[in-house]
């Protein structure tokens, strides 16, 4: 059994202590959060610090999960590489590339196996459309179009009032887990543009943002994101994977391939028969089953096989740091009007 602490107690932090204590594998042994008291009520037992120093030096730990606000991530992970301790550590995996490439140099001395919280890489349904598209029957990725688009109410921005300033608008909020997605299924990002707006609620930062994503394989893609609009188009509704999120069962995604095409996160297959490339032939439909299952339990199992050297993390800090480039790339193109190389703006090889 693996010993493991988690660092903030907040909204994603208690998602992973509810999965940890369920979990056969794992035993949690240590929590640092600045609500010690409320923390140890919650979780009576388990050790609480009001210092992740203390936890980290008080407990044998064998991993630790870091869900602390973003701009505190590199340097907890910095400490956690440094006293041997693997890490899960939430999305994103900093709140800057300066700071991302200290983490990933004190990693890279430690040898710490390393998680980044991207959980719907763990998805049945990701690995499915993964399997998907490498057959022939789909071909050659040729373009992907998506849409990310929920209506936030006025209480998540009154809750948090920094959510209505620049960095928490529906780019860097929302638009990473969809940035990671892509790298995740349709390969490395070249180039973006995009434009944004805040005409629908009319604050200091974007509630409304398109993008046209080149890849390094040559195909293209567009995505269209709002927190200011009503759809059933959002990854979270399309799987169910919280009960914030009213399952609707809906496809967000459309991946166009040479030879056919598929949806997601309902996986369906879209093809002619026989292999035929013909608009004046029928195109075909067949559902592919696929399981739902908790992306964090599964994050969890993966971590574990990671540790154990089972497997090869799913996604280390490096490729984490990818993601938040390319992210923070298409925030460049929205302020610049510009085309951003990715490979300019974050030398990643």
């Amino acid at each position: 059994m693996l010993s493991i602490g988690v660092i903030g107690a907040g909204l994603i932090g208690r998602k992973h202590i509810a999965r940890i204590k369920a979990h056969p594998d794992f035993n949690l042994t240590g929590i640092a959060d600045m609500a010690v008291e409320a923390v140890s009520r919650d979780f009576p037992g388990v050790a609480v610090f009001t210092d992740y120093k203390e936890l980290l030096a008080q407990q044998d730990l064998d991993c630790v999960i870091i869900a602390s606000p973003n701009q505190l991530h590199a340097d907890m992970g910095i400490a956690c590489a440094e006293a041997g301790i693997h890490t899960i550590i939430e999305k994103p995996v900093t709140d800057s590339l300066a700071s991302a490439n200290a983490l990933i140099e004190a990693v890279s001395k430690s040898g710490i196996k390393t998680l980044v919280g991207h959980h719907r890489r763990h998805h049945h349904q990701a690995d499915v459309l993964k399997a998907e598209m490498a057959r022939p029957e789909f071909g050659s990725l040729v373009g992907v179009s998506g849409v990310w688009a929920t209506h936030k109410p006025r209480s998540y921005f009154d809750a948090a009032p920094w959510r209505s300033q620049p960095g928490g608008g529906v780019i860097l909020i929302n638009l990473i887990h969809e940035i990671d997605f892509l790298r995740f299924t349709a390969g490395e990002i070249a180039s973006v543009s995009a434009v944004a707006s805040s005409t629908r609620r009319g604050f200091a930062v974007e509630d409304t943002a398109a993008l046209l994503i080149e890849f390094e394989s040559g195909a293209l893609g567009t995505f269209l994101l709002s927190d200011s609009a009503v759809s059933p188009w959002t990854t979270e509704q399309g799987v169910g994977e919280s009960v914030e999120f009213p399952f609707s069962g809906q496809s967000s995604y459309r991946f166009l391939g040479s030879h056919g095409a598929l949806e997601y996160p309902e996986v369906v297959r879209w093809t002619q028969a026989n292999g035929v490339q013909n608009w004046n032939e029928p195109v075909l439909s067949r559902s592919i089953f696929t399981q739902r299952i908790d992306p964090y339990v599964a994050q969890l199992n993966h971590f574990r096989d990671a540790i154990e050297g089972k497997v090869q993390s799913r996604q280390p800090v490096e490729d984490g740091v990818r993601t938040l480039a390319a992210t923070l790339a298409v925030s460049e193109a929205a302020r610049t009007g510009e085309k951003i190389e990715i490979s300019e703006f974050y030398p990643t090889n």
